[in-house]
């Protein structure tokens, strides 16, 4: 079964106007899970992320940059803030949802898709669809009704536990040394892990 797994990186909260960073994504399957090879940290090259053109969103769709966010940014680990440096690599948002169909297509009927928090991740992702006006675009690969969250589903399997974020693998020094929190890539593997261990605790 596919799953498909989001995650933004922005310059504010507000899901209606802040400028994208990066997305990134990663179609996974989910019986994969419980496997003789199941997930690790190599498949972080697996993962696809999408840097956008902070300019052109400015300029051309009036979204917005928040300050606060900005003195946030600049408080994460020097690898992180590599992450919102401007690069002439960066795409539009037209070029960001070709290569993000792009990549859906090959992998076929996606069962599922996943964030962490459903008022964030996917609401953007409508937007800048909307933005340019291919909204029925992205409906058609992740359709609105096959939307689940993260964080719901842990706090739901481990009855609501202090710390949602747990880390998904036995080496937790490996984890700890090699994790880079807010960066989009990094996050949904982390999540897709923690589903794994969870699953694999389950069913094994």
């Amino acid at each position: 079964m596919k799953h498909c797994i989001i995650d933004f990186e922005t310059m504010g909260t507000d899901v209606n106007q802040s400028v994208v960073i990066d997305m990134s994504a990663f179609v996974f399957d989910w019986d994969k899970f419980t496997s003789n090879s199941p997930y690790d940290l190599s498949d972080i090259s697996q993962i696809q992320k999408y840097k956008f053109d902070i300019k052109e969103q400015v300029a051309k769709y009036n979204f917005t940059i928040d300050k606060d966010t900005i003195a946030f940014w600049e408080q994460q680990s020097a690898d992180v803030r590599k992450n919102i440096v401007p690069k002439k690599t960066d795409i539009s948002l037209e070029k960001f949802a070709d290569q993000f169909i792009n990549y859906l297509i090959p992998h076929g009927k996606i069962s599922y898709w996943w964030s962490r928090s459903n008022s964030f991740d996917p609401m953007i992702l409508w937007r800048l669809f909307e933005a340019i006006g291919k909204t029925n675009m992205v409906q058609e690969y992740l359709p609105h009704w096959t939307l689940r969250d993260t964080r719901t589903w842990i706090d739901a399997k481990l009855d609501f536990p202090q710390k949602n974020g747990f880390c998904p693998i036995e080496d937790h020094k490996l984890w700890e040394s090699t994790f880079k929190a807010h960066d989009s890539s990094w996050d949904i593997l982390a999540d897709v892990l923690r589903l794994q261990a969870i699953e694999r605790a389950e069913k094994l």
